[in-house]
């Protein structure tokens, strides 16, 4: 493997805004210190969590995990472009869904591009499926795709 996850922490913000600058700055316009300092404050008051995939001290990889009124959601995963297809973003994917169950949450959900097949590709390999289609209001026009993964049947609320 050769990478650990871990929760993010304060000394991580610059590296995380990096690396959501560098995998969502053709779609969005943001300042990204700022995003990534949000999300650090959002993990330090319990409202959300964040997995950091680290390598020899180098942040190459997160993803985060938030409540909404059916279960988590990710917002962002992003992997550096040196450390795709090494294992990172199913590590962080995992951890998500471990800190899912911890938080009781029986699903969790994500909106990735209609048009990103790479990524379509990696979530149904990693057990996500496809559960309807939204139209991204942010890009006008650039449908994403909603996905789901369960957690556990028996943390349903309405059980």
């Amino acid at each position: 493997m050769g990478f650990s996850v871990r929760e993010m922490v304060a000394g991580d913000v610059v590296a995380v805004a990096k690396l959501t600058e560098g995998g969502f700055s053709d779609f969005y316009r943001f300042n990204w210190e700022q995003n990534a300092r949000s999300l650090f404050e959002a993990v330090s008051a319990g409202r959300a969590f964040c997995a950091v995939a680290e390598r020899d001290g180098v942040v190459v990889g997160y993803c985060n995990l938030r409540g909404w009124p059916a279960g988590g959601w990710i917002d962002q995963i992003v992997v550096s472009k040196s450390h795709e297809r090494q294992g990172v973003g199913k590590t962080l994917l995992e951890a998500i869904l471990n800190e899912a169950r911890e938080r009781k949450f029986w699903k969790v959900s994500l909106i990735t591009s209609e048009a990103d097949r790479g990524a379509l590709s990696f979530f149904k390999a990693c057990g996500w499926e496809t559960v309807g289609k939204m139209k991204d209001e942010i890009r006008k026009g650039v449908n994403g795709i909603l996905m789901s993964h369960i957690v556990d049947y028996e943390l349903h609320p309405n059980r």
